[in-house]
C-alpha cells in the first residue's frame, strides 16, 4: 500500500478519542476506508479481550469516513453516526493488531449507509458492522474543534 499524502494530513485531525484510543488511518480514498489499532492494555475488558466498545467505535470512525471521501481534500466532511448494528464474532487478546476495512454501501447527498468487516493479520473475520451516517460539515471548518491541547 502506497503512501498518500492525505492520509497522514488527516490522521491529525482525528478526535481526542480516535487519538486516545490509537486509531491510525491506513487508507483513505472513495467509498473505503482501512483503520487499524493495535490492542492495548488500556483497551481491555475484564475478560482480557478487546472491549466491544473499542470495537464499536473503530468500526464507526471508518464507516463514517468512508462516506464522505472527495478528490478536493478540502471537500473532506465528517459524519454523524444515525444508526449502528455490530456482530462481535471473536475475542481479541492484547497486541493482536485489528484492521476495520469498511465500504460505502449507498446512499444520498445527505444520508448514506456504510459496512464494516474488522479483521485481524491473517483476516479472520472478528466483527462486522453496518450503520447509516449523515454528512456532516467540512473537516477543515473542524480542525478548532476537532484538535486537542
Amino acid at each position: 500500500m502506497s503512501a498518500v499524502p492525505e492520509v497522514s494530513m488527516l490522521q491529525g485531525l482525528f478526535s481526542g478519542f480516535a487519538a486516545h484510543l490509537g486509531l491510525n488511518l491506513r487508507e483513505y480514498q472513495q467509498a473505503q476506508t482501512v483503520i487499524a489499532v493495535t490492542v492495548q492494555p488500556h483497551h481491555l475488558n475484564q475478560a482480557g479481550n478487546l472491549h466491544g466498545g473499542v470495537i464499536a467505535s473503530l468500526a464507526d470512525t471508518a464507516m463514517g469516513m468512508s462516506g464522505t471521501w472527495h478528490a478536493d481534500p478540502a471537500q473532506w466532511r465528517l459524519a454523524l453516526t444515525l444508526s449502528l448494528n455490530i456482530n462481535y464474532m471473536a475475542a481479541i487478546p492484547p497486541a493482536t493488531e485489528v484492521r476495520a476495512v469498511a465500504r460505502l454501501r449507498g446512499g444520498g447527498a445527505k444520508i448514506f449507509m456504510a459496512s464494516c468487516d474488522l479483521l485481524d493479520a491473517q483476516d479472520r473475520l472478528l466483527a462486522s458492522a453496518e450503520g447509516v451516517f449523515k454528512r456532516g460539515r467540512l473537516r477543515a471548518a473542524a480542525t478548532e474543534v476537532v484538535a486537542c491541547p
